[in-house]
């Protein structure tokens, strides 16, 4: 399979430049709002986020897209695809999940939001996800493509 993209490195390396951020804290993180008094841990809990298979689904239905396809452009098989959709204790690895966003092709905040439910993100202090981040905004979304960019920088694949 010939791949249709031309990978501009130079491009690449700019944007990996310009947004790489390492902060060092030298004072103490201040928490800015009142922790909650919750009565109990079922409390805390009933106030999380979306549930990951909820958001998968829904991103779905929202783009029309087929399930089938999905796994298939993401590399994963049929048994985890519906162990993902359909096991809320089920914990996906980020790897999978950004796999299925590229199926999607979800743009960067799409993916920040789906990466969030699962207790992820794509952080900027990490090379390999400003790779990704940028594959995202720059709207790559084949996975093989992803993989090269990412062998090329010395990252280790999805």
């Amino acid at each position: 399979m010939q791949n249709k993209f031309h990978i501009n490195y130079e491009e690449i390396d700019s944007y990996i430049k310009t947004e790489f951020h390492y902060k060092i804290h030298d004072t103490p993180l201040e928490i800015k709002s009142p922790t909650p008094n919750y009565s109990s841990i079922n409390d805390f809990i009933q106030q999380s986020d979306d549930i990951l298979q909820d958001n998968i689904r829904k991103m779905i239905l929202a783009k029309q897209l087929d399930e089938v396809e999905v796994y298939k452009k993401a590399d994963i098989d049929r048994k985890l695809f519906s162990k993902i959709r359909t096991q809320p204790d089920y914990h996906p690895n980020k790897n999978t999940l950004l796999k299925l966003c590229l199926a999607m092709n979800l743009n960067t905040d799409e993916t920040e939001n789906l990466l969030k439910s699962a207790g992820y993100s794509l952080s900027r202090s990490l090379r390999s996800d400003l790779i990704l981040r940028y594959c995202f905004g720059h709207r790559i979304f084949d996975v093989i493509t992803v993989n090269q960019i990412l062998d090329h920088y010395g990252e280790k694949i999805i």
